[in-house]
């Protein structure tokens, strides 16, 4: 819970939105946002503001308010799946592309999982 200011305002940077349009959008007032944004404040989203404010976002309610990845995602996998999302078409192709040549060449069995884990 103690870093929900930082991944409030992270998400929010990365919409490239107002604290004024996330209000909009949300139905969450802007100073309701602007307090869950200040580190000193340790006010957290009551449950159907925290929901409204997810959505907007694009990102589940549980990790923005917990932290907590959804489950079978690593955190790293879910940072990785949240900045591919910003990608354009052909950010996300070269991405792929690359990610495809990486498998080819390092092809992932259970033994691999193993270790990884």
């Amino acid at each position: 819970m103690s870093n929900f200011h930082v991944r409030l305002n992270d998400f929010i940077g990365r919409s490239g939105m107002t604290l004024d349009e996330l209000s909009y959008k949300s139905g969450v007032s802007t100073k309701t946002i602007q307090n869950w944004t200040r580190n000193a404040s340790p006010t957290i989203p009551r449950i159907d503001q925290g929901v409204m404010v997810a959505q907007v976002l694009g990102v589940s309610a549980e990790y923005l308010v917990t932290g907590k990845a959804p489950d079978g995602l690593s955190e790293k996998g879910l940072k990785i799946a949240l900045a591919a999302e910003f990608l354009s078409e052909e950010g996300k192709n070269v991405a792929l592309i690359q990610v495809k040549g990486l498998v080819a060449h390092f092809p992932l069995n259970d033994s691999t999982l193993s270790k990884t884990n």
